[in-house]
């Protein structure tokens, strides 16, 4: 008998006990521990726990249509064309079999088998399907085969995070046509939590009526990516709404503005935005109180610190009702007009920060009307005056962690443009101790990429900065589209009976980019 009491549970409830262990590194340590625990765990919760490819493998479905077991620990899938490398492919390859027959399964084939091999998931909490590709390519081959993966997909009990990126839907019958939204899948689908409809076809007119069945359905959803243009937005409410992204994809009027405005100002629970009005927003600065993450323009903040137009009348959304939606207004600005009020007075717990045009004196003017400057810890600045106003901010917000600098400033007392100098940026981190990532290529632009001068200042910036963690690479990667990290190594050795601390540094890729960080990778 093994001595292990855990290991003298039923083989069915030690798999549920392991399925509930989202980390692989928690898991190989299970594994690990004895060859009893590595029989165990191994493949079965090492490999059947992510799929992530970008080639059909008609071999790899067809096995997981077979074996429903192994099938079954599968929670995230994650399929992209084959020319999108920004994740590396993760797949099993243990009980996999090896062998190719002379003539490979034929696509509706593998379409089956995908479908099977979907139905086996009973633990299925992830589906990411991507397809970057432009027009005249597709997704599947036929619409039917598309049509059938969302079926099944539809049928999951478990599944909460659904993401279709790319011309999904072309082909889906118009809502004249199809009045009741049955001839598509994704129409029908609910209990999805997190959704991420970043494409084309979900804002033509012919399905936009259908996309709104759709979110009306899904009253927990408490993430959603959409596009800007999508006309339908302001008619919605989720009560759980946590996370929104709206990007602009195919052009669309600023009169927008007003109806996205209403929508955001709505939904008081909104923690994370990632927003770029096409002009001026009307918000209140009594909107979005409980907001961490903000990636937005001026306009938004000053609104938020100052400015509040009159009220919006929210429009009230009943899920079991599909039919009393409210209509949409004409154009909402011929009646509404921007008026300056006493600043705002609602401290944020905004943690992250990017908004495009908002300059280090401008951010030290606003920042008391509409963040707790206690809680800033990331902040991309994309322009500054002079070096005494970063060094400034540097002071107001003690507990920045993480910091993007421009390459170049423009001084309060000169016509044009100046790169940021290295003793400028000494002086500037002088003024953010708790530093531990320095993001942007101003460090690059000062040294004028010479390397031995480059290696130079990696060094002392390192010493000025005791927690220094990274620093933004030169190099850039184009399968994670984002500049290669170099990694600051500090080693405490005891030389002489005293503590003596090593510096050294190694380059290293970017982590790859999040289909859930709707930053896509701004403050990683």
């Amino acid at each position: 008998m093994n001595p292990a009491p855990l290991l003298r549970l039923p083989p069915e409830i030690l798999d549920g006990i392991l399925a509930l262990i989202d980390n692989h590194e928690d898991i190989l340590s299970f594994a690990l521990a004895n060859k009893e625990c590595s029989q165990f765990a191994i493949p079965r919760h090492t490999q059947y726990r992510i799929l992530r490819i970008r080639h059909p493998y008609p071999q790899l479905w067809a096995h997981l249509a077979q074996r429903a077991d192994l099938a079954s620990f599968i929670t995230h899938v994650h399929i992209t064309d084959r020319n999108t490398r920004i994740l590396a492919e993760r797949k099993p390859s243990t009980l996999v079999s090896q062998t190719v027959t002379q003539s490979e399964p034929d696509e509706t084939t593998r379409i089956l088998n995908m479908c099977r091999a979907i139905s086996n998931m009973k633990s299925l909490r992830s589906f990411i399907w991507e397809f970057r590709m432009k027009l005249p390519y597709l997704p599947t081959l036929l619409p039917e085969h598309e049509d059938a993966i969302l079926r099944a997909l539809r049928k999951s009990r478990t599944l909460e995070y659904l993401a279709l990126i790319g011309p999904f839907g072309t082909r889906a019958p118009s809502y004249n046509h199809d009045p009741e939204s049955k001839h598509y899948p994704l129409w029908r689908f609910g209990n999805i939590r997190f959704l991420n409809l970043l494409g084309d076809t979900w804002v033509r007119p012919a399905v936009t009526y259908h996309v709104l069945r759709l979110l009306a359905n899904l009253a927990h959803l408490e993430h959603l990516q959409i596009p800007l243009e999508f006309s339908h937005l302001h008619r919605l409410t989720f009560p759980d709404l946590k996370t929104l992204r709206l990007q602009l994809l195919t052009g669309a009027s600023a009169s927008l503005d007003l109806t996205r405005s209403q929508f955001i100002e709505r939904h008081t629970t909104l923690e994370h935005l990632c927003w770029f009005p096409l002009a001026l927003p009307l918000l209140t600065p009594e909107a979005l109180p409980d907001l961490k993450r903000l990636s937005t323009t001026r306009h938004v903040v000053e609104c938020l610190a100052s400015v509040a137009p009159p009220p919006p009348t929210p429009s009230s959304m009943t899920f079991a009702v599909f039919q009393n939606l409210p209509p949409i207004t004409e154009d909402p600005r011929e009646t509404n007009t921007v008026i300056p009020t006493p600043s705002g007075s609602i401290k944020r717990p905004i943690e992250c920060l990017d908004v495009r045009s908002l300059d280090a004196r401008s951010l030290l003017d606003f920042h008391q009307y509409f963040l707790d400057s206690t809680k800033l810890r990331k902040l991309k600045l994309h322009t500054f005056y002079d070096v005494s106003d970063v060094c400034q901010v540097g002071d107001t917000f003690p507990e920045i962690t993480w910091l993007w600098l421009p390459n170049a400033h423009l001084p309060s007392a000169s016509a044009h443009p100046k790169a940021v100098e290295l003793e400028d940026l000494y002086t500037i981190v002088s003024h953010f101790p708790r530093l531990e990532v320095l993001r942007g290529q101003a460090i690059w632009s000062a040294v004028g990429n010479n390397l031995d001068q480059m290696h130079h200042a990696i060094f002392q910036l390192a010493m000025r900065l005791p927690n220094l963690k990274q620093i933004d690479h030169s190099a850039y990667d184009d399968n994670k589209q984002a500049y290669k990290r170099i990694a600051i190594e500090r080693v405490v050795m005891v030389e002489d009976g005293k503590e003596v601390e090593h510096l050294n540094y190694r380059v290293v890729k970017p982590k790859p980019r999040d289909t859930w960080d709707i930053f896509e990778g701004s403050f990683e």
